[in-house]
Protein backbone atom coordinates (compact mmCIF):
# COMPACT_ATOMS: atom_id res chain seq x y z
CA UNK A 1 0.00 0.00 0.00
CA UNK A 2 2.88 2.28 0.50
CA UNK A 3 4.25 1.83 -1.99
CA UNK A 4 1.20 2.24 -4.59
CA UNK A 5 0.35 5.52 -1.93
CA UNK A 6 4.57 6.48 -3.38
CA UNK A 7 4.00 6.12 -6.78
CA UNK A 8 0.40 7.71 -7.00
CA UNK A 9 2.03 10.96 -5.60
CA UNK A 10 5.02 10.95 -8.33
CA UNK A 11 3.16 10.15 -10.96
CA UNK A 12 0.92 13.34 -9.97
CA UNK A 13 4.21 15.33 -9.27
CA UNK A 14 4.88 14.27 -12.69
CA UNK A 15 1.69 15.60 -13.84
CA UNK A 16 1.63 18.77 -12.47
CA UNK A 17 5.56 19.60 -13.56
CA UNK A 18 4.11 18.73 -17.21
CA UNK A 19 1.49 20.98 -17.45
CA UNK A 20 3.49 23.88 -16.00
CA UNK A 21 6.12 23.37 -18.46
CA UNK A 22 3.35 23.24 -21.40
CA UNK A 23 1.61 26.17 -19.85
CA UNK A 24 4.24 28.44 -18.51
CA UNK A 25 5.50 30.10 -22.13
CA UNK A 26 1.37 30.27 -22.90
CA UNK A 27 0.74 31.82 -19.56
CA UNK A 28 3.69 34.56 -19.74
CA UNK A 29 2.71 35.31 -23.00
CA UNK A 30 -1.36 36.46 -21.85
CA UNK A 31 0.18 38.14 -18.84
CA UNK A 32 2.86 39.98 -20.94
CA UNK A 33 0.54 40.85 -23.09
CA UNK A 34 -1.09 43.32 -20.40
CA UNK A 35 2.02 44.49 -19.35
CA UNK A 36 3.00 48.56 -20.25
CA UNK A 37 6.40 47.44 -21.16
CA UNK A 38 7.29 48.62 -24.81
CA UNK A 39 9.11 45.66 -25.53
CA UNK A 40 6.75 43.40 -23.89
CA UNK A 41 9.37 41.54 -22.13
CA UNK A 42 8.89 42.36 -18.46
CA UNK A 43 6.12 44.08 -16.33
CA UNK A 44 5.63 47.50 -15.86
CA UNK A 45 1.87 48.19 -14.85
CA UNK A 46 -1.36 46.73 -16.78
CA UNK A 47 -2.42 48.07 -19.61
CA UNK A 48 -4.78 47.29 -22.63
CA UNK A 49 -3.29 49.65 -25.27
CA UNK A 50 -1.77 46.69 -26.99
CA UNK A 51 -5.07 45.12 -28.06
CA UNK A 52 -6.03 48.81 -28.95
CA UNK A 53 -2.99 49.34 -31.25
CA UNK A 54 -3.84 45.43 -32.30
CA UNK A 55 -7.09 45.55 -33.97
CA UNK A 56 -6.38 49.55 -35.20
CA UNK A 57 -3.25 48.02 -37.25
CA UNK A 58 -4.25 47.66 -40.74
CA UNK A 59 -2.03 44.76 -41.70
CA UNK A 60 -2.84 42.86 -38.62
CA UNK A 61 -6.62 43.41 -39.66
CA UNK A 62 -6.00 42.57 -42.83
CA UNK A 63 -4.04 39.50 -41.98
CA UNK A 64 -6.55 38.41 -39.53
CA UNK A 65 -9.68 39.09 -42.07
CA UNK A 66 -7.86 36.85 -44.31
CA UNK A 67 -6.91 33.82 -42.16
CA UNK A 68 -10.95 33.64 -40.66
CA UNK A 69 -11.91 33.78 -44.20
CA UNK A 70 -9.38 31.18 -45.17
CA UNK A 71 -10.27 29.07 -41.73
CA UNK A 72 -14.10 29.32 -42.42
CA UNK A 73 -13.89 27.98 -46.30
CA UNK A 74 -11.82 25.22 -45.26
CA UNK A 75 -14.33 24.00 -42.17
CA UNK A 76 -16.92 23.88 -44.47
CA UNK A 77 -15.59 21.76 -47.62
CA UNK A 78 -13.33 19.58 -45.72
CA UNK A 79 -16.05 18.78 -43.26
CA UNK A 80 -18.38 18.15 -46.17
CA UNK A 81 -15.52 15.64 -47.99
CA UNK A 82 -14.62 14.29 -44.64
CA UNK A 83 -18.26 13.25 -43.51
CA UNK A 84 -18.96 12.01 -47.24
CA UNK A 85 -15.29 10.27 -47.59
CA UNK A 86 -15.90 8.28 -43.82
CA UNK A 87 -19.77 7.01 -44.85
CA UNK A 88 -18.62 5.92 -48.20
CA UNK A 89 -15.36 4.06 -46.38
CA UNK A 90 -17.72 2.87 -43.84
CA UNK A 91 -20.65 1.50 -45.91
CA UNK A 92 -19.00 0.20 -49.12
CA UNK A 93 -16.84 -2.37 -49.43
CA UNK A 94 -14.12 -2.15 -52.73
CA UNK A 95 -11.09 -3.40 -53.62
CA UNK A 96 -8.42 -1.57 -52.35
CA UNK A 97 -10.74 -0.05 -49.14
CA UNK A 98 -8.10 -0.90 -46.52
CA UNK A 99 -5.24 0.60 -48.29
CA UNK A 100 -7.36 4.14 -48.97
CA UNK A 101 -8.35 4.27 -45.84
CA UNK A 102 -4.94 4.07 -44.25
CA UNK A 103 -3.73 6.52 -46.91
CA UNK A 104 -5.75 9.53 -45.81
CA UNK A 105 -3.54 9.39 -43.07
CA UNK A 106 -0.32 10.66 -45.11
CA UNK A 107 -1.33 14.51 -45.09
CA UNK A 108 -1.47 14.14 -41.23
CA UNK A 109 1.53 12.10 -40.51
CA UNK A 110 3.81 13.95 -42.94
CA UNK A 111 5.77 16.53 -41.70
CA UNK A 112 4.44 20.16 -42.98
CA UNK A 113 7.53 20.55 -44.32
CA UNK A 114 7.02 17.68 -46.94
CA UNK A 115 3.65 18.29 -47.17
CA UNK A 116 4.35 22.14 -48.16
CA UNK A 117 6.90 22.16 -50.29
CA UNK A 118 5.19 19.10 -52.15
CA UNK A 119 1.49 21.46 -52.78
CA UNK A 120 4.21 24.05 -53.98
CA UNK A 121 5.47 22.02 -56.64
CA UNK A 122 2.10 20.37 -57.55
CA UNK A 123 0.80 24.16 -57.80
CA UNK A 124 3.35 25.77 -59.77
CA UNK A 125 4.43 23.34 -62.01
CA UNK A 126 1.61 20.81 -62.76
CA UNK A 127 -2.11 22.42 -62.38
CA UNK A 128 -0.49 25.99 -62.39
CA UNK A 129 -2.90 27.37 -59.79
CA UNK A 130 -1.83 30.72 -58.86
CA UNK A 131 -0.52 31.12 -55.18
CA UNK A 132 -2.77 33.13 -53.02
CA UNK A 133 -6.22 32.37 -51.62
CA UNK A 134 -7.09 29.29 -54.13
CA UNK A 135 -3.67 27.88 -53.14
CA UNK A 136 -4.06 28.24 -49.74
CA UNK A 137 -7.32 26.88 -49.18
CA UNK A 138 -6.57 23.75 -51.36
CA UNK A 139 -3.41 23.23 -49.16
CA UNK A 140 -5.43 23.55 -45.72
CA UNK A 141 -8.37 21.32 -47.25
CA UNK A 142 -5.68 18.62 -48.10
CA UNK A 143 -4.62 18.57 -44.40
CA UNK A 144 -7.66 18.56 -42.70
CA UNK A 145 -10.26 16.60 -44.61
CA UNK A 146 -8.23 13.56 -42.62
CA UNK A 147 -9.15 14.77 -39.45
CA UNK A 148 -12.75 14.65 -40.32
CA UNK A 149 -12.64 11.44 -41.44
CA UNK A 150 -11.23 10.14 -38.87
CA UNK A 151 -13.32 11.84 -35.97
CA UNK A 152 -16.36 10.62 -38.13
CA UNK A 153 -15.38 7.67 -38.63
CA UNK A 154 -15.36 6.95 -34.60
CA UNK A 155 -18.79 8.17 -34.54
CA UNK A 156 -19.92 5.58 -36.91
CA UNK A 157 -18.07 2.73 -35.07
CA UNK A 158 -20.77 3.70 -31.91
CA UNK A 159 -24.05 4.39 -34.39
CA UNK A 160 -26.87 1.98 -34.37
CA UNK A 161 -27.05 1.30 -38.03
CA UNK A 162 -30.72 -0.55 -37.76
CA UNK A 163 -32.54 3.41 -37.62
CA UNK A 164 -31.08 3.45 -41.71
CA UNK A 165 -32.27 0.24 -42.17
CA UNK A 166 -35.79 0.55 -41.28
CA UNK A 167 -35.92 4.15 -42.24
CA UNK A 168 -35.03 2.66 -46.22
CA UNK A 169 -37.53 -0.36 -45.40
CA UNK A 170 -40.36 2.39 -44.72
CA UNK A 171 -39.46 3.84 -47.65
CA UNK A 172 -37.07 6.55 -47.67
CA UNK A 173 -35.02 7.64 -50.14
CA UNK A 174 -31.07 7.05 -48.85
CA UNK A 175 -31.01 11.57 -49.64
CA UNK A 176 -33.99 11.81 -47.13
CA UNK A 177 -32.46 9.02 -44.77
CA UNK A 178 -29.23 10.66 -44.02
CA UNK A 179 -30.49 13.77 -43.57
CA UNK A 180 -33.45 13.06 -41.57
CA UNK A 181 -31.87 10.11 -39.49
CA UNK A 182 -28.02 9.15 -39.98
CA UNK A 183 -27.17 13.34 -40.33
CA UNK A 184 -28.27 13.86 -36.91
CA UNK A 185 -27.27 10.87 -35.34
CA UNK A 186 -23.37 11.84 -36.42
CA UNK A 187 -24.12 15.93 -36.03
CA UNK A 188 -21.78 15.47 -32.84
CA UNK A 189 -18.91 14.17 -34.39
CA UNK A 190 -19.34 16.50 -37.57
CA UNK A 191 -19.16 19.29 -35.58
CA UNK A 192 -16.55 18.31 -33.31
CA UNK A 193 -14.59 18.17 -36.63
CA UNK A 194 -15.28 21.66 -37.76
CA UNK A 195 -14.39 23.00 -34.37
CA UNK A 196 -11.05 20.93 -34.39
CA UNK A 197 -10.27 22.27 -38.01
CA UNK A 198 -11.18 25.71 -37.75
CA UNK A 199 -7.93 26.61 -34.78
CA UNK A 200 -5.85 23.72 -37.25
CA UNK A 201 -6.40 25.76 -40.17
CA UNK A 202 -6.05 29.67 -38.44
CA UNK A 203 -2.84 28.39 -36.65
CA UNK A 204 -1.15 26.98 -39.51
CA UNK A 205 2.39 28.37 -40.88
CA UNK A 206 4.53 26.01 -42.60
CA UNK A 207 2.35 24.81 -44.92
CA UNK A 208 0.51 28.07 -45.67
CA UNK A 209 4.23 30.00 -45.86
CA UNK A 210 4.81 27.50 -48.74
CA UNK A 211 1.92 27.97 -50.88
CA UNK A 212 0.77 31.84 -50.08
CA UNK A 213 1.66 34.17 -52.81
CA UNK A 214 2.39 37.95 -52.76
CA UNK A 215 -0.43 39.75 -50.87
CA UNK A 216 -1.65 37.01 -48.83
CA UNK A 217 0.21 37.13 -45.57
CA UNK A 218 -1.91 35.17 -43.46
CA UNK A 219 -2.06 36.19 -39.58
CA UNK A 220 0.69 33.43 -38.48
CA UNK A 221 2.59 34.90 -41.64
CA UNK A 222 2.46 38.33 -40.15
CA UNK A 223 3.77 37.04 -36.99
CA UNK A 224 6.67 35.24 -38.48
CA UNK A 225 7.45 38.41 -40.23
CA UNK A 226 7.44 40.83 -37.16
CA UNK A 227 9.54 38.41 -35.08
CA UNK A 228 12.27 38.70 -37.42
CA UNK A 229 12.85 42.17 -36.38
CA UNK A 230 12.10 41.56 -32.60
CA UNK A 231 9.21 41.04 -29.86
CA UNK A 232 6.91 43.34 -29.52
CA UNK A 233 4.00 43.93 -27.13
CA UNK A 234 1.48 43.34 -30.18
CA UNK A 235 2.93 39.71 -30.75
CA UNK A 236 2.08 39.11 -27.03
CA UNK A 237 -1.33 39.88 -27.86
CA UNK A 238 -1.56 38.20 -31.29
CA UNK A 239 -0.33 34.71 -29.10
CA UNK A 240 -3.15 35.74 -26.56
CA UNK A 241 -6.09 35.60 -29.77
CA UNK A 242 -4.45 32.24 -30.92
CA UNK A 243 -4.21 30.86 -27.44
CA UNK A 244 -7.74 32.12 -26.65
CA UNK A 245 -8.74 30.60 -29.91
CA UNK A 246 -7.58 27.40 -29.72
CA UNK A 247 -8.71 27.34 -26.18
CA UNK A 248 -12.17 28.06 -27.59
CA UNK A 249 -12.44 25.42 -29.56
CA UNK A 250 -10.93 22.63 -27.59
CA UNK A 251 -13.64 23.57 -24.78
CA UNK A 252 -16.79 23.54 -27.68
CA UNK A 253 -15.18 19.98 -28.94
CA UNK A 254 -15.94 18.83 -25.29
CA UNK A 255 -19.25 20.03 -24.64
CA UNK A 256 -20.24 18.82 -28.24
CA UNK A 257 -19.05 15.36 -27.18
CA UNK A 258 -20.17 15.23 -24.06
CA UNK A 259 -23.65 16.37 -25.69
CA UNK A 260 -23.45 13.72 -28.36
CA UNK A 261 -22.26 10.81 -25.82
CA UNK A 262 -25.40 11.99 -23.96
CA UNK A 263 -28.02 11.73 -26.35
CA UNK A 264 -26.79 7.54 -27.40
Amino acid sequence: MKKKGIASRILWVLSILTLIFLWAPMILIIVFSFSSNKYGSSWEGFTTKWYVKLFTNDQVRDALMRSLIIAGVTVVIATLIGTITAYGLYKLNFRGKQFLRTSILLPIVFPSVVTGSALLVFFTRLVHIPLGYPSIIIAHIVFCSPLAVFIILGRMQRFDWSWEEAALDLGATPLRTFIRVTGPQLLPAIMASAMLIFPWSFDDFVITYFVAGVGSTTLPIYVFSQLRFGATPVINTIGTLFVSITMLGLVLVYFVQKMGKSNT
